[in-house]
């Protein structure tokens, strides 16, 4: 039985490509990054104010207030939470999710309005050499490096997953694409 693409998609992500695991670290240990931190580094690459990235009820920051503690961040001062929780709050993956969308959403729509920061081969024109421009453009912005020629063609094929789903193509796997790279393993853990 073949995987479902966007399960495939997301595989091929979070491993870099990679059929084969690589070789074992010196020192295994995976540490999140916090919200703040890994909000900053968002921020950078979208090429945002920390303070764009997200609102919930449009009033309300996301990463320093809404999904602080969520995110890994603390709060002494009125929660009295002065120590990050040991273990990942259940709903740290929603709010990663939505940090993100808002944050590659907004920026998708700055683009549009121009002048294209990330996105612009798409808005110009929306063909699969355009979207792999983006997606280097992506990978290249938010984790530093050049994506693998795996990982370009996976983030270039969530169009074909969406094609069948979606009323605006070109937003929703601009969006979509971001959202893949910047809540990737590679993006939340140092």
């Amino acid at each position: 039985m073949r995987p479902e693409p966007l399960v495939m998609l997301m595989f091929l992500v979070a491993c870099g490509g990679q059929d084969e695991p690589s070789a074992p670290s010196a020192n295994p240990r995976v540490r999140p990054k916090s919200g703040v931190v890994w909000g900053r580094d968002l921020a950078q690459g979208l090429g945002l104010a920390a303070s764009e990235l997200c609102h919930e009820l449009e009033t309300v920051d996301c990463l320093t207030e809404a999904h602080l503690v969520t995110l890994g961040g603390v709060e002494p001062t009125e929660l009295g939470i002065d120590e990050p929780l040991s273990n990942a709050a259940i709903s740290a993956p929603i709010a990663a999710d939505r940090v993100a969308s808002a944050a590659c959403g907004a920026r998708f729509d700055l683009d549009k309005q121009g002048p294209a920061v990330i996105f612009g081969p798409v808005l110009d024109s929306d063909n699969r050499g355009s979207r792999k421009d983006v997606a280097e453009g992506l990978v290249r912005r938010l984790l530093a490096r050049d994506p693998s020629d795996a990982e370009r063609d996976a983030i270039t094929d969530l169009y074909e997953v969406l094609e069948p789903i979606s009323k605006n193509l070109t937003r929703d796997w601009s969006v979509g694409a971001c959202v893949m790279v910047a809540t990737s393993t590679e993006s939340m853990f140092y």
